[in-house]
């Protein structure tokens, strides 16, 4: 079965390099992006944007420009977090970054981190 998720995150307000968001469904508030990922949504979405809209899942899907491949580095234990390599291609360029992700992608995902996480990730418009 694919389950697609959808978080929306947020530039923090103590260092707006650093991306955050909540998701009240798991019990997470202002959950850092860190080690790397805050760094691939900013090359992403840009410097001026404040919120970016994050869907995903394991199964591919139409929209999806964003691969997440775990493996490809020395992974830390589990309850650590997991290490990514991330690739983002449109037609007009491509970005490619190691990022890791906190243990809090149990919530999505369970016990097993995937292999393969398949996103799109988009500017939000100022509101």
């Amino acid at each position: 079965m694919n389950t697609i998720n959808v978080i929306t995150a947020y530039r923090t307000s103590f260092d707006r390099t650093f991306w955050a968001f909540d998701d009240k469904r798991h019990n997470l508030f202002q959950e850092l992006f860190m080690t790397g990922a805050s760094d691939f949504i900013s090359a992403i979405v840009g410097d001026e944007c404040e919120k970016a809209s994050l869907i995903f899942s394991t199964t591919d899907f139409p929209e999806a420009n964003t691969m997440l491949l775990s493996g490809l580095g020395k992974e830390p234990p589990r309850e650590t977090g997991h290490i990514y390599k991330g690739f983002y291609e449109t037609k007009e360029r491509t970005i490619d970054g190691d990022m890791w992700l906190c243990p809090a992608m149990c919530k999505y995902f369970g016990d097993n981190a995937p292999q393969i996480i398949y996103a799109k990730i988009s500017p939000l418009p100022p509101q």
